[in-house]
């Protein structure tokens, strides 16, 4: 383990714990250090196959990659020292066939990757900066999101899971009925949760009907700074119910006085950006940085990239 009592400001997906829990003991770090000083550092998961090493982005987790504080006074000066350390962090990172890594949104300068021929492509999240008055936030909500927990308030109660098995459920059911292979190994939920509870960094929230069925579910974990939506579900049989509404507006109270932002951890498909641009949260752009360099995964890449044309 990196010496995380220099770190106290990592976020939730690059401490210890969390990464045990979603990829075992296939994570690495590299580091730059200033004597005793920890100043920059970089967190990948890996693993090996026929064709090789594979930096991978486990599942649950929205970013790994850098981590570094600034420490000069002028703009050229964080400029050159930003750089730099991202060269050093670049350099000590394995040889690998294939490089997929997300970062967090902070961290805008990818050029020493880009000097060294890897691939960006810009994702998106929304953020909520501050929500430690839920009611001033509500006044920033679409109409159709205040309808739909106006709704919901009156149809569910929110209740607080001991473990993942109704979430789990939730979200099979609903890849089952698309016809889709759920993309999420069984236990990695049941090891995130049970590691985010044990920290006193996580819940899961269920709204449930009069009659006790499970309506929707959502799992949020948090840091010391921001809470994250990791993975939810609703199930489809109970309509437009307002229930994903009505457990996001749950997780903002019940969370408001233990972290400052909520992120909802972004979406590339339309209708999900849609629903999380709602809660009037901040788009906030963050970088996947990927490479190939197994001759055998260029050409799968490429004759992909053909099929789509």
């Amino acid at each position: 383990y990196y010496r995380m009592h220099h770190w106290p400001e990592a976020p939730l997906f690059h401490l210890p714990w969390w990464l045990d829990a979603v990829c075992g003991n296939q994570w690495e770090v590299v580091e730059v250090n200033h004597g005793d000083e920890l100043k920059a550092y970089y967190l990948y998961a890996q693993k090996k196959d026929r064709l090789g090493l594979h930096i991978y982005m486990p599942h649950l987790t929205q970013f790994l990659g850098p981590g570094y504080r600034l420490t000069e006074s002028g703009i050229r000066q964080r400029n050159n020292e930003e750089t730099e350390m991202l060269e050093q962090l670049l350099s000590q990172l394995p040889e690998c066939s294939s490089f997929e890594s997300r970062w967090n949104h902070r961290f805008q300068n990818w050029l020493p990757f880009h000097w060294r021929n890897f691939q960006q492509r810009t994702r998106y999240t929304y953020v909520l900066p501050d929500i430690s008055d839920p009611q001033q936030l509500k006044e920033n909500f679409s109409d159709k999101i205040r309808r739909e927990m106006a709704k919901a308030e009156k149809q569910f109660v929110a209740e607080e899971a001991n473990d993942s098995t109704a979430l789990l459920t939730l979200l099979q059911k609903s890849f089952r009925e698309k016809k889709m292979k759920l993309p999420l190994e069984k236990d990695v939920l049941a090891r995130a949760f049970s590691a985010a509870a044990a920290n006193h960094a996580g819940s899961i929230w269920l709204a449930k009907d009069a009659s006790g069925k499970t309506a929707a579910a959502i799992f949020v974990a948090w840091d010391a700074g921001t809470a994250y939506y990791i993975i939810g579900a609703k199930d489809d049989a109970f309509g437009n119910s307002g229930a994903m509404s009505f457990l996001f507006w749950t997780a903002f109270n019940k969370l408001k006085n233990r972290v400052k932002s909520f992120d909802f951890e972004g979406s590339m498909i339309r209708g999900v950006e849609n629903y999380f641009r709602s809660f009037g949260a901040e788009q906030k752009g963050f970088f996947e940085i990927t490479k190939i360099n197994s001759p055998l995964l260029k050409m799968k890449s490429t004759m992909k990239s053909l099929l789509r044309k």
